[in-house]
């Protein structure tokens, strides 16, 4: 019913965002707040006493970005700098936060997805300021001052909501359990999220006056980023953990990545493949869950 009514809202966000983009593309200066405050709700419920890394964990930590890079470096070669962009934000996403949820569905195990997760997220942390100014055309900014800009709003929405959420957790133990309680209003701070990047990234592209024709490329792109990811992550991880590692290189915290895409330093259409991504990944567990099902009958 969650994954349902979770599905149903993101559809509703996308729309209303675009309905309503010149009231809501103003809200950009909200996304920090909301992004950080949906990620500090899912730290509080972390138990990073139980996290147990293994060499499988460092292997999906190096595919992530090795896999991205691959993207931005094909699609660069080959003449088409925005469709490189948009790729490498894809394909560069950490684990999402509901994958352990979605593993737990699939009867797989949790512990390592949640493991798989924390750490994708502490990587992506520290690479994306390094990696981001080799990668995009920022004229106006040096390699250091987009770096330590990057640095400013990852630490921003991703640092500062950890590490309150474990002080909160230190002073007042009982609060580990705010997590699970606070899930309707997680769901609601995603679907506002959502909304105003929608309404962000069509307010641009109606001032960018590009046609549907260009968008075609980046949703093509997304599919078969999202594809690679899920079947390479099966692979990696068999025969004992395929659904766990197929989830750690599929499914994407696109929030994230939506916000970095809305930044000044990206191209205002390198938005669009991680927005379709989302409609991808969500399918793509659609079908897991359903084959999961299925095969629990038998």
């Amino acid at each position: 019913m969650k994954r349902s009514l979770r599905s149903v809202c993101m559809v509703v966000a996308i729309a209303l965002g675009a309905v309503f983009h010149g009231v809501l593309g103003e809200c950009n200066a909200y996304l920090p707040y909301g992004v950080g405050a949906m990620l500090f709700i899912t730290f509080m419920g972390v138990h990073v006493e139980e996290m147990k890394p293994r060499w499988l964990h460092f292997w999906i930590l190096a595919a992530i970005p090795l896999l991205a890079l691959a993207y931005w470096l094909v699609a660069r070669a080959s003449g088409f700098p925005v469709l490189a962009e948009s790729l490498f934000y894809c394909a560069a996403a950490p684990i999402a936060v509901a994958s352990p949820v979605i593993v737990q569905l699939l009867r797989g195990n949790v512990e390592f997805s949640t493991t798989a997760m924390l750490l994708s997220h502490a990587s992506f942390a520290l690479t994306m300021p390094l990696l981001l100014p080799l990668l995009l055309e920022a004229p106006d900014l040096t390699y250091a001052e987009l770096a330590v800009l990057v640095a400013k709003q990852l630490g921003a929405v991703l640092l500062l909501p950890s590490l309150l959420a474990f002080a909160v957790r230190w002073m007042y133990p009982p609060s580990r359990a705010w997590a699970s309680k606070l899930a309707d209003v997680s769901l609601g701070l995603w679907c506002v999220n959502l909304a105003v990047i929608s309404a962000w990234g069509t307010q641009h592209l109606m001032e960018s006056g590009v046609g549907l024709q260009a968008l075609v490329p980046l949703g093509l792109g997304a599919l078969a980023v999202c594809a690679v990811g899920f079947v390479v992550g099966y692979r990696m991880g068999y025969p004992s953990l395929k659904r766990e590692c197929s989830q750690a290189l599929g499914q994407k915290n696109t929030i994230l990545v939506l916000y970095i895409a809305a930044q000044s330093y990206s191209h205002p259409l390198a938005y669009v493949g991680p927005v379709f991504y989302i409609f991808f990944h969500n399918f793509a567990n659609s079908v897991q869950i359903f084959l999961a099902s299925r095969e629990k009958k038998r």
